[in-house]
């Protein structure tokens, strides 16, 4: 449904709550899992013409009764809609919310990657657990009691509570507001039974022994 929004009415939304404080200049669409084989991927972009403040009910009048009708939400009205004569993949499973690049990049990339020149945290991680045989699941779904889901980094299993180990990128969950997001959803993952292992960038990157001891540390836990 967004995607053929943006294709015939060229707008997007964005909830306020999300919204970087940055303003850009254009809009990228990315397509999650739910377009199946066009999914994982970044084909469609626009220059922003210009953006309105309205709640979600007004933009979209016929779903009135969604769980957030009355939230704020920011719609970007774009000149028009190109796309991309590569789409941008996401390869290795970058997780996507909102994140600033250079046009130029957008058209010349042909993984999500090279978009923020992010540094590959969760191969490297993955790599140190397969290598000391430390059993994984990349990507795991925890359903909350909301309905919705948290997708997991890497869930490990061992004594009676679950491990997430969340791999924290500095461009991101240096953050204020992504840091208070991080702390509730720790907080909702604890209250789901789960133990939460952060794992920061730099430390993962400079002092990966010390990863391994935190990491094999938690596994013992009774």
């Amino acid at each position: 449904k967004d995607r053929d929004i943006l294709l015939e009415e060229k707008w997007y939304r964005i909830p306020l709550s999300h919204a970087p404080r940055r303003k850009p200049k254009f809009l990228a669409f990315y397509q999650g899992a739910a377009f199946k084989e066009a999914g994982e991927r970044i084909e469609l972009y626009g220059r922003i013409k210009y953006w309105r403040l309205k709640k979600r009910k007004e933009i979209l009048p016929e779903e009135k009764k969604h769980p957030r009708a009355n939230e704020l939400y920011l719609q970007f009205f774009l000149s028009r809609v190109s796309k991309l004569r590569k789409p941008a993949l996401n390869r290795g499973r970058v997780r996507i919310s909102f994140g600033f690049t250079s046009l130029e990049k957008l058209r010349r990339s042909e993984n999500i990657r090279g978009l923020f020149d992010i540094t590959p945290m969760d191969d490297i991680l993955e790599a140190m657990l397969k290598k000391n045989k430390i059993p994984f699941k990349r990507e795991f779904v925890v359903k909350r009691k909301n309905g919705r889901i948290f997708r997991l980094d890497f869930a490990l299993k061992r004594g009676k509570k679950p491990i997430d180990v969340e791999c924290d990128g500095y461009r991101w969950h240096s953050q204020k507001q992504q840091r208070v997001k991080d702390k509730l959803r720790n907080e909702e993952l604890k209250r789901l039974g789960w133990r939460v292992l952060r794992i920061s960038e730099e430390e993962l990157l400079k002092r990966p022994e010390s990863v391994l001891k935190k990491i094999t540390k938690y596994r013992d836990r009774p």
